[in-house]
């Protein structure tokens, strides 16, 4: 057979090949998109600087933290997320776009749909266009995602585009509160007026002073038609960079109502700045701010983004000045998040005869929380108290944990207790329990 038949034949077999992934005539690529068949279209375009991906779902940028399930702002840690360029599937039926999955890194995997291939396009051409797209598919059931693509392109006009989206109010919340978001993950010193703008729309309505201390400050009592908006533009200004919107956070703790403030401390903690947390200081110590807003600003302070390990030694030399308990339940849930000395300096609260029983379970409660805690100190509690009421709640909390060492003091309890009513306790948290032990135990009670 002559060489030069085998060679054709060869080049006709790489064309049918390629055939079976067809490229995209000319045009924009909103004309390229409109024009292709049913099926998945196929887009790659150069990310931001930042922007890494696992080539799945996985996505991240600065804060940002993006995956299928979960969106995580803050400080976070993927060794899986690497640099590489931006991959995005469009679902196309009758030249609509209905669906979009954003990738970065990895290549595409194979697909039983058929696949048309647009190529690799300029960030600005990808920004455009996947902006212009938002109000096709901001009602997906990958609402979360839809900005993505238009986000990482590399384009320069990104923010404006942002503010406009956020400030439209034919927009669906979930897009607005997006377009905040990435306000503050992309923009600089300029567009924190922008935020505080939309961090101050629900101040309309103040609280009233005499509010009943069991109200709790909602943070999302956003002005009619904003919901969510106020808060989502506080976690924008937490998140930018070198923290330049902690000035702006710092004022708005300082709002006169007292939704904008609690959501605000909150922020503050979240931003890792020394200056945030010298104001939460200050919110606490505060005897005139509102007592909900003051344990908000603890909470904040014991759960906040890069804390040094000092905060936590702060809240307990702060604890004995705290006048109320609810201010001191804050701290104790606060000590539940420091594994080194909390769990020791809640077990010495819960046995120190000098606070209230609620006080007291309280501390209880929150040191058997955290794994953190050994399970032989919780029951070296319950064995050193002859107070009833917190003998049952050592036995609740014991119920909590699912290690091996609370299921065997439970059982202990539940067969050789002293105390009648202990024993019925410790066989009622039992009974939750799914284990063939306990099973057993119960049935053998069962047939005496």
């Amino acid at each position: 057979m002559p060489s030069s038949y085998i060679r054709t034949s060869i080049a006709i077999a790489f064309a049918v090949v390629a055939s079976s992934r067809p490229t995209l005539a000319q045009g924009t690529l909103a004309q390229r998109i409109a024009s292709a068949p049913d099926g998945v279209v196929h887009v790659q375009f150069t990310g931001r600087a930042g922007t890494c991906g696992d080539g799945k779902d996985l996505i991240g940028f600065r804060k940002a933290l993006f995956a299928e399930s979960f969106q995580s702002i803050g400080s976070w840690d993927a060794p899986d997320c690497r640099p590489g360029p931006a991959r995005v599937a469009l679902s196309v039926a009758n030249g609509k776009v209905t669906r979009v999955k954003t990738y970065v890194g990895g290549g595409w995997a194979r697909t039983s749909e058929r696949v048309t291939e647009a190529g690799v396009v300029s960030p600005g051409e990808a920004a455009t266009y996947f902006f212009a797209l938002v109000p096709q598919i901001e009602r997906s059931d990958n609402k979360g995602r839809i900005l993505l693509p238009a986000v990482l392109a590399d384009d320069p006009n990104a923010v404006l585009r942002l503010v406009s989206l956020a400030r439209d109010d034919s927009r669906v919340q979930g897009t607005r509160r997006q377009a905040i978001q990435w306000i503050g993950l992309l923009g600089d010193a300029k567009v924190v007026p922008v935020l505080v703008d939309f961090a101050r729309a629900g101040e309309g309505s103040v609280r009233k002073a005499n509010a009943s201390d069991d109200d709790d400050i909602n943070e999302d009592d956003d002005a009619p038609g904003k919901k969510g908006l106020p808060t989502t533009a506080m976690a924008a200004l937490s998140m930018m960079e070198n923290g330049v919107g902690v000035p702006a956070l710092i004022d708005l703790s300082r709002s006169r109502n007292p939704a904008t403030r609690k959501s605000a401390v909150f922020w503050l903690g979240q931003s890792g700045d020394p200056r945030a947390f010298a104001t939460l200081h200050g919110v606490i110590e505060n005897a005139r701010e509102d007592e909900r807003v003051r344990a908000h600003a603890i909470f904040s302070l014991a759960n906040g983004g890069d804390r040094p390990a000092g905060e936590y030694a702060y809240l307990r030399a702060i604890y004995p000045r705290l006048g109320s308990d609810r201010l001191k339940e804050a701290v104790f849930q606060g000590m539940g998040e420091d594994e080194s000395a909390g769990p020791a300096w809640l077990i010495g609260k819960a046995r120190d005869e000098n606070e209230s029983f609620k006080l007291r379970k309280s501390a209880l409660f929150w040191a058997g929380q955290r794994k953190s805690t050994p399970t032989k100190d919780l029951v070296a509690f319950y064995r050193g108290t002859t107070e009833p009421s917190l003998r049952e709640h050592a036995i609740f909390v014991l119920s909590q944990r699912n290690d091996e060492a609370s299921l065997n003091e439970l059982m202990g309890i539940a067969r050789d207790d002293s105390d009648r009513q202990m024993r019925a306790k410790a066989l009622f948290w039992l009974g939750q329990k799914d284990d063939p032990r306990v099973a057993k135990m119960i049935g053998d009670r069962v047939l005496r």
